[in-house]
């Protein structure tokens, strides 16, 4: 297991070698020479990054002569789920890069689709989810923004992924644990990890929640704690 960084950093992970465990379909195992790789979600973030990265490194290991990247972002995966079942259904060529985001957003938007209608190929990624703030943010700690929570939770707009999603979760176990009502909670849903980044970066929310790795460049860069 890899935490989402490690695995974009380190390509040779998805070496040709380590690209026989996936249980490849036939199409993929006789050479076909164009993939499509299918992102429930928009440019920018963790399961675009994932998926960009798989291309880059098919390419470079001359497993595939080309490939398409399609994405449909909107509500954690589920706008784009049925499309994929719906579209796609039947070629050996496609790939959907997914998360546990759609778990919560399959059940939080009742959607007509869920994950029994693909199939599984590999877990690649798993990693931390991880609680940020501005630099300048005056919350210096963990006890600094459950304070600010059960003064005026409305006060403390959260950035994240989909409603419903882990990003979403979080949050609201965090608030249940202090004992601040979901109900009142001020959460900020993006459809992809730039654009929640673009407003932590811009100080349009308070916080942001997510994998670590979304955020691990702009942490070490100074700009988010």
């Amino acid at each position: 297991m890899l935490n989402r960084r490690r695995f974009l950093m380190n390509t040779a992970a998805a070496s040709a070698a380590g690209l026989a465990g996936l249980h490849l379909t036939p199409a993929f195992a006789e050479g076909a020479p164009q993939i499509q790789i299918f992102v429930p979600a928009a440019p920018g973030g963790g399961w675009d990054q994932t998926g960009r990265t798989m291309d880059q490194v098919l390419r470079s290991e001359k497993l595939i002569s080309g490939s398409q990247i399609t994405n449909v972002g909107g509500a954690g995966g589920t706008v784009g789920l049925p499309q994929f079942i719906s579209q796609w259904n039947g070629k050996g060529n496609s790939l959907m890069v997914a998360g546990m985001v759609m778990v919560g957003a399959i059940i939080a938007n009742k959607a007509a689709n869920n994950l029994t209608q693909v199939t599984p190929i590999a877990r690649l990624t798993g990693e931390f989810e991880a609680l940020v703030v501005p630099a300048e943010s005056p919350f210096k700690t963990a006890a600094d923004f459950v304070a600010a929570l059960k003064a005026d939770s409305t006060k403390v707009p959260v950035a994240g992924g989909s409603a419903g999603g882990s990003d979403h979760i979080l949050f609201g176990l965090i608030a249940k644990t202090v004992g601040v009502p979901a109900t009142n909670l001020s959460y900020v849903p993006f459809a992809g990890g730039g654009e929640a980044l673009s407003a932590l970066l811009g100080n349009q929310v308070a916080a942001g929640i997510s994998g670590f790795g979304e955020f691990s460049e702009q942490v070490k860069a100074g700009a988010l704690r």
